[in-house]
Parts: structure tokens; sequence; C-alpha cells
């Protein structure tokens, strides 16, 4: 299993660390943010190969990372996480190369998802 950069974007600090705590015994390299702003500084400075994002913050209204991340040229794959009966699986869809994974509040199915994850290769290491 290759490690994977991942990003956890939780609606609270709470919901953040039970995001990043189903990894506690991975060897992920795994940053937390509650806050858009922090987002989207964090994905312009560093490559990541997931972004795991709590439901809830997609509902909010300065919610945009789909279209920050299109108009940046970035494709950082997205999981959300416990979004089965929101409505948001129509509202939130995969669009031009930037894919969207939706689970249920589920942390083995998680982890299955992430460690067979299929990164794209990284340029810098094939050089």
């Amino acid at each position: 299993m290759k490690r994977q950069r991942i990003l956890v974007l939780g609606l609270d600090r709470d919901s953040a660390y039970a995001m990043r705590n189903v990894f506690e015994f991975e060897r992920h390299e795994i940053d937390v943010c509650i806050d858009m702003v922090v987002v989207r500084d964090v994905l312009i400075e560093r490559a990541y190969d997931l972004i795991v994002v709590d439901a809830r913050v997609c509902q909010l209204e300065e919610f945009d990372l789909v279209d920050f991340q299109l108009d940046r040229g970035l494709r950082v794959p997205l999981i959300v996480i416990g979004s089965e009966n929101t409505g948001l699986r129509r509202s939130l869809r995969s669009r031009q190369g930037l894919e969207v994974v939706h689970l249920d509040l589920d942390g083995h199915q998680l982890l299955e998802t992430v460690g067979s994850w299929r990164s794209t290769p990284d340029p810098e290491a094939a050089a």
C-alpha cells in the first residue's frame, strides 16, 4: 500500500479529528483543517493525493472546494463522508476530471477506499 498524503476537512475540531483518528494505525501523512480559507491556502502550497471531507462542510455557503480546484488546475479527489441522505450526491458530482466519492459514516469503508486508492504517479519521482 502506497503512503498517501491526505487532507482532512471537518465541520469542527471534533469531526475533523474523528475522521483523522480512523487513520491512527495507518502510515499516511494526514493534515487536518476546519477552515475553508486555510484549506485553500494549503492546497496551493502542498500536493495531496486525497481530500477527506465531512459532508456537512459541503452544505456551508462558503464551500467552494470543487470550483476552487478547477479554477486553479488542481485535481485532488474528494472522499465525502456521511452524505447518504443529504441530497449531496446529486449536487456534488465528479466534474471535469475531479473525482468525488461518497461514503457512509464507516471507518472500515474509508480505510479500504484509501488503502486501495490508485493515485497518479508523482512526476517528480519519475524524473
